[in-house]
C-alpha cells in the first residue's frame, strides 16, 4: 500500500477548519493531516482537536516543516503568509497548495513558480469560486485570447471596508444600491481586495496575465450570494460563464465552492486515477 501523502496546514480560519473537517470525515483518501499552524495558537489547537488523536500544533512554520512525513502544505491564511512562507515550504522539499493566489502576482510570491521548478516541487492552485479554468487555458494555449473580463458582485459588508474607505470614502453600510467600486487590471484588484478577489489572480494566470485581465467589482446590497461573471473572447470564439455561489457559513468573503475546490484538488493530488481538467 502506498504511503499516504503527509499534509501540513497553514491557517486555521474558516477554510482551514473546513479542510480539517473533511479529514475527520475521511473525504481525502490517500492523505493524512500531520500538523497545523496558525498565528492564533488557540484557534490552531481547536482545529487540531477535531481529529482524534489530535494532530501536532506547530509553534511556527519552521517547526511545521520539520514534521516527519510531510509532503504537501496547504496555505489557507493570507497573501502575506504566501510571501513569508512560500519559499521556505518549497525549500523544505514540500509541494504547496495556495489559496491566496493573489500573492503570486507580485514579488516575492511571483518568484515561487521558478523556485518550484528549480527545486523539483509543485505549486497547486484550486479553481476557487469560479469554473471554466480548463477552457480558458485551452483557449490561451497559442496566445489567441484577446479579452478576459471578470465581473464580481458581492454584498458591501463582505468587501474589504478599508479598501472601500480608501477608494470611495464610504463605509459598506453607506452603499444602498449596486455600485461599481473597482475597475482595472487583476494585479491591482488583488492588491486592493486581497481577501475577496483571488479568483482574478487565478483567471489571469490561466489566461492573458494580470495586466490584461480586466476586473470589475460591484458592491450590491441586494445580494446574499457571491456572483462571478466571466467573459473570454479570442480567435477560438467566446466563453461566457456566470457562477452564483453560496457563501461559506463562517466566512462570507469566501464562496463555499472555493472550499470544495480545495478538497477536490487535494483528492486529485492524493488519488491515482483519472484526472479531469480544472
Amino acid at each position: 500500500m502506498a504511503e499516504p501523502v503527509g499534509v501540513g496546514l497553514i491557517g486555521c480560519g474558516a477554510i482551514g477548519t473546513s479542510v480539517v473537517e473533511a479529514f475527520t470525515r475521511g473525504e481525502v483518501p490517500g492523505a493524512r493531516l500531520r500538523a497545523v499552524y496558525d498565528r492564533d495558537r488557540k484557534r490552531a489547537e481547536a482545529v487540531a482537536s477535531l481529529l482524534q488523536p489530535p494532530v501536532t500544533v506547530a509553534p511556527d512554520v519552521t517547526t511545521l516543516l520539520q514534521t516527519e512525513g510531510l509532503h504537501l502544505v496547504v496555505e489557507a491564511a493570507s497573501q502575506q503568509a504566501v510571501h513569508e512562507y512560500g519559499a521556505h515550504v518549497l525549500g523544505a522539499g514540500c509541494d504547496l497548495l495556495i489559496l491566496s493566489v493573489g500573492a503570486l502576482l507580485e514579488p516575492p510570491g511571483s518568484q515561487l513558480p521558478e523556485l518550484a521548478a528549480q527545486s523539483g516541487r509543485r505549486l497547486y492552485i484550486p479553481s476557487g469560486g469560479i469554473v471554466g479554468i480548463d477552457g480558458l487555458k485551452a483557449a490561451a494555449y497559442r496566445g489567441e485570447v484577446e479579452t478576459v473580463i471578470l465581473t464580481t458582485r458581492k454584498h458591501p459588508s463582505v468587501l474589504a471596508p478599508e479598501a472601500l474607505m480608501e477608494r470611495l470614502h464610504l463605509h459598506p453600510s453607506d452603499i444602498r444600491e449596486p455600485m461599481l467600486v473597482y475597475e482595472g487590471p487583476a494585479c491591482e484588484a488583488v492588491r486592493h481586495f486581497p481577501a475577496n478577489i483571488n479568483v482574478a489572480a487565478t483567471l489571469s494566470l490561466a489566461g492573458i496575465g494580470p495586466e490584461r485581465t480586466l476586473v470589475r467589482i460591484i458592491a450590491d446590497p441586494r445580494l446574499t450570494i457571491n456572483v462571478h461573471e466571466i467573459y473570454v473572447r479570442g480567435s477560438f470564439g467566446e466563453i461566457s460563464i456566470t457562477v452564483s455561489n453560496h457563501t461559506h457559513p463562517q466566512n462570507p468573503r469566501t464562496s463555499l465552492l472555493a472550499v470544495l475546490s480545495v478538497l477536490a484538488t487535494l483528492r486529485e493530488i492524493c488519488h491515482a486515477g483519472i484526472h479531469l481538467g480544472t
